[in-house]
Order: structure tokens, then sequence, then C-alpha cells
């Protein structure tokens, strides 16, 4: 079986359940994690091997993942990775793509990205804030010339990728998709005016939008209540704004997915009301509006070009536009109070992710994209690097 390395800076936040939900479904390619440290009280990856620069907080320790981040170099990281013997290095976000980029370029090793969002949306100026970041404004544009493919989560991020100045040729839309198995839940399972939010609880997620909207929500339905799952720098603003509605809204701060899905089998809407943050940062495709319409939960979203990417097309035009707190109430209230709209829009994302979503159809096309990155090296621009795969030990 071939070995593929699935590269994360940050190994994982609680957020990204999309990246080992994308790696435990590969069915030919055997996924060993890697990145530069482990993340506290972030996702449990420990079903794959995972490998990272240092494991511990110690000063030297964090001194070894500057070093990594400023030359590309780790004896023991480079080490670790090379006894797997992989065939390629599958890298989510460009901005953790420039850091394993000099292995890549030494060991003459395939480059896989997947572009999220963020990656290709924010300012410069954004970038310039942390090591991480600050590494790929330095190597940007080498990766452009050496990775093989750059997996776009949306037709947004796509055209944003080509305004950034990454290759075109290189550019492909790629959905990860999410499980389909679970049978949606009806309307009589859930609660009758339960509106349910999931995400981090930062500028773009647009949540103060979805708080200030319920008071609106409330007025029309009484026992309306919002439920907020997540958490992140905006939270205590958010909790203040939120003072004047008492119980009608609950933080319930970082959950596991298995409660994330349990809450999403209960409500009777979510609403996920992105927008483009004062940086430039915007949602690439939102994981979790897959997942609610996988389980038969209808959404709302604010109109942004990215997010209603993930909404069938009969359903898009029915979204408010963004920053429309009036328009965003409204929308939820309709699904709360018209059983027949609920229902229709239910099937709809349903059907949608069926045919468009599935992560074990859209994994095996992975899969083919792996194998024909590796079959066709002529595709792939090489860097300097003195090392070839077939020279691993």
């Amino acid at each position: 079986m071939r070995r593929v390395i699935i590269y994360r800076n940050e190994l994982l936040p609680a957020s990204e359940t999309f990246v080992p939900a994308q790696a435990n479904a590969l069915q030919r390619y055997a996924p060993v994690f890697a990145g530069i440290r482990r993340v506290k009280s972030g996702l449990s990856i420990t079903a794959c091997p995972v490998i990272t620069v240092s494991p511990s907080e110690h000063v030297w320790k964090k001194l070894l993942r500057r070093i990594f981040l400023r030359t590309g170099r780790a004896r023991a990281f480079q080490n670790a990775i090379v006894s797997y013997r992989p065939d390629l290095i599958h890298a989510h976000f460009a901005t953790d793509a420039c850091a394993i980029l000099p292995l890549a370029q030494q060991f003459r090793l395939p480059l896989v990205v997947t572009l999220h969002g963020y990656d290709v949306c924010c300012d410069d100026q954004a970038f310039r804030h942390w090591p991480t970041t600050r590494a790929y404004l330095r190597r940007r544009k080498a990766l452009w010339q050496y990775a093989s493919l750059f997996l776009c989560v949306s037709e947004h991020v796509r055209r944003q990728a080509i305004l950034r100045g990454f290759p075109q040729e290189k550019l492909s839309v790629h959905h990860i998709g999410v499980s389909t198995r679970c049978a949606p839940v009806g309307a009589g399972q859930r609660g009758p005016a339960t509106v349910l939010f999931v995400g981090r609880l930062v500028e773009k997620k647009g949540c103060n939008y979805l708080v200030r909207a319920m008071s609106g929500i409330v007025r029309e339905v009484s026992d309306a209540k919002l439920i907020i799952i997540g958490d992140g720098p905006l939270r205590n603003a958010l909790e203040h704004e939120a003072l004047p509605l008492g119980e009608r809204v609950v933080f319930l701060g970082q959950q596991s997915h298995d409660q994330v899905m349990q809450w999403m089998r209960s409500a009777r809407v979510l609403a996920a009301p992105s927008i483009c943050a004062s940086d430039g940062d915007q949602e690439g495709l939102p994981t979790v509006l897959c997942e609610a319409q996988a389980l038969g939960l209808p959404v709302v979203t604010f109109a942004t070009n990215a997010v209603t990417e993930a909404l069938p097309g009969e359903l898009r035009n029915a979204m408010p536009c963004e920053l429309d707190e009036a328009g965003l109430a409204r929308a939820v209230v309709r699904l709360i109070q018209d059983d027949a709209q609920w229902k229709h829009a239910s099937a709809l994302g349903r059907q949608y992710m069926e045919e468009q979503f599935d992560i074990e159809r859209q994994t095996r096309t992975l899969e083919e994209i792996y194998d024909k990155v590796i079959a066709d090296p002529a595709d792939r621009v090489r860097g300097s690097g003195t090392g070839r795969a077939s020279d691993m030990p």
C-alpha cells in the first residue's frame, strides 16, 4: 500500500474534523500525519502514525520549531518521515505547505496542497504576524513552482487563488465531502425552535450578526433558543452582546464532534452567517453546512460566494444578503414556522450532499489524483534538492 504524508503545521485544531475524516476515508493509501506540534485539546488522530518536529513546549523545543520554519530542516523530523518511505505529501493550507516544502524538494516528493480559504483570501499584512505564515511569504513563489497540484475546496477559492498569483493550470476544485451514511432526521424528532451555530468565534464566522438577529427571531417565535457551539477570541464580546436575551442564547463552548452531530440531529435550523473579515479572511467552503445538510438539517447563511456553493442551487437565492440581520432573522423564522418549506429544504440539502459531497466518492477521486501525480513526474517542476525518493533508506 502506498503512503501519503498528511501535513498540517498544528495537529489538529478541534474545528478541522475534515482533515482526519478525509484521511480515514482513504482506501489505497496509508496516511501518516506530520506537523510542527500537537495541539493541546486538539482532535484525536491516534488511528494513524503521527510525527512532529517537537512534542513539548520546552524553550529548546520551541527553538527547534523556529529553526524548522526558517530553514526547513529538523533532522529527527526528516528521518522519521523518510522512514515511512512516503510516495507523496498532501499539505492542508498553502501556508503549511511552505513549511514542508524544503523537505519535499530535498527528497523530490510530489506535493499536493489543499487550499481552504484564508490561505488565498487574507492580505499579506495578515501573514506577517506569525512565524508559520511568514514562511509562506518567503516561499510562496517557490511553492507555486514546485507543487504538483492545488486542490481548491470551492470554485470561489479557485478564483481567489488565481487573483493571488497561483498558477491557473495547477488549480482544480475538489470537495472534501462528508459522510452520508447516516439517515436524515425528520422534523418530528427535532426541537421545534432550536437554532444552532457551530464554529470558531472569530470575525469571519459572523456569529455577532446571528446574536443580534435573535431579537427579531424571538419576537416572532417566543420559545426560540440559540445554541452556540465553539470558542474563540470573540466569545466574551458575544456573551456580553447576548445578555439582554438571557437564557434564549446558550454558549456551550468547544464540543466533541459526536456532541456536535447530536445537536445537529435535534436542532431545527443551522445558522452560519459567515462574512468577509476586515483582513480579507473568508470561508473556503464551510464543512459544517455540509454535515448539517447530510443529516437533513436545513441551513441559513449569508449569500456569500464560497458559502452558497455548499447549498443546492434552488436554495441559494433564498439566502439573505451579507450583513442583513433582518433578512437572516426572517429566513430562520420561515424554517421554524413553515413545515412544508422545512421539509423541502431538508430533502434538497440531503440530496445535494449525496450527489456532490459524499466523502467516500470524493476520496476515491482524491486517490485517483494521487495516482496521476505520482505516475507523471514530468508535470512537476523540481526544486534544487539533492535527494530522491528512491534514495530513502
